[in-house]
């Protein structure tokens, strides 16, 4: 009867631990976007040029950390960068995700804006 208590504590730890040693992450996502601009794509009269996705990433610590429309914004601020928009480009059909890790009291979120943009003739 000991060795059987004993194997059990064992067992029970072993599952402890590892319970302990693993996080978990999810993932969601928007279509649509905040950028307010008016185009009309009922005509052919455009090009998509490139497809671009910006990210921001933050870390919580007891859930406290920045909000999520911050790190929105510095996710549309990276993607907007990096379309490089000049003359007449716009960007369209702008989606968000946001990943979510976490582990214990600490937790990661990343998020990605991501577009297309398009040259209008």
């Amino acid at each position: 009867m000991k060795n059987v208590y004993k194997s059990l504590m064992v067992l029970l730890s072993i599952l402890a631990i590892g319970v302990m040693g693993t996080g978990c992450s999810t993932t969601s996502g928007l279509i649509g976007h905040s950028i307010l601009t008016e185009v009309q794509l009922g005509q052919a009269n455009f090009d998509v040029v490139k497809s671009v996705t910006g990210e921001a990433q933050a870390d919580y610590y007891f859930g406290i950390g920045p909000s999520q429309q911050d790190l929105l914004a510095q996710a549309k601020r990276d993607m907007i960068a990096k379309a490089g928009l000049k003359g007449s480009q716009a960007v369209v059909n702008v989606t968000t995700d946001i990943q979510i890790s976490m582990f214990l009291f600490w937790s990661q979120k990343k998020a990605y804006v991501s577009c297309e943009v398009v040259q209008f003739k």
